[in-house]
C-alpha cells in the first residue's frame, strides 16, 4: 500500500504504524504515547479511531475514490479492559467480499458491510471489540 494511505491529519497525530498492508489486509499499531487519557491509559477516542478507520483505508486503497466511496454508518464498541500499552488492529477483506461489494454497489448504488473488529494489546489479548457498519456508495456523476 502506498505511504499516503494514512494521509489524514488526525490519524497522523496518533503516531500509527502500518505493520502489514495489502489489498486484503491492513494491520496497524498504535502506541500509547500521544494517545493517553487523564489516567495515564490509552484514550478511548483513540481506540475508537483505531477500530473505525481501517476498512475505509482498505477500500480507498483498493478502488480509489472515483467510482464509489466508503462511509461509516455505525460503530458499537466495548472496552474490555483499560489499555496501557501499544495496541493493534487487523482488518481483513477477502477477494470474494470485495467482488460482492463492487457488484452490489454498482447495481444498487450502495452496499452495506458489517465487520467485527478486535483491538489487541502487545501480548495479543483482545482489549476492545467493535462491530462496524460501513457503506460503499456511488459518487455522484
Amino acid at each position: 500500500m502506498p505511504s499516503t494511505m494514512l494521509n489524514v491529519d488526525t490519524l497522523q497525530h496518533m503516531n500509527l504504524k502500518v505493520l502489514h498492508a495489502s489489498d486484503n489486509v491492513l494491520k496497524v499499531e498504535m502506541p500509547p504515547v500521544g494517545n493517553s487519557n487523564h489516567l495515564g491509559g490509552v484514550y478511548a477516542g483513540a481506540i475508537f479511531s483505531l477500530a473505525e478507520f481501517p476498512f475505509g483505508m482498505l477500500c480507498v486503497n483498493r478502488f480509489g475514490m472515483e467510482e464509489f466511496v466508503p462511509v461509516v454508518g455505525e460503530v458499537t464498541i466495548r472496552y474490555l479492559a483499560p489499555a496501557t500499552g501499544t495496541l493493534t488492529v487487523e482488518v481483513n477483506v477477502s477477494d470474494e467480499e470485495w467482488a460482492q461489494i463492487v457488484q452490489e454497489t454498482r447495481s444498487k448504488g450502495k452496499c452495506k458491510i458489517v465487520k467485527d473488529i478486535e483491538i489487541k494489546d502487545a501480548q495479543g489479548k483482545v482489549n476492545t471489540i467493535a462491530k462496524a457498519t460501513y457503506f460503499t456508495v456511488m459518487r455522484p456523476k
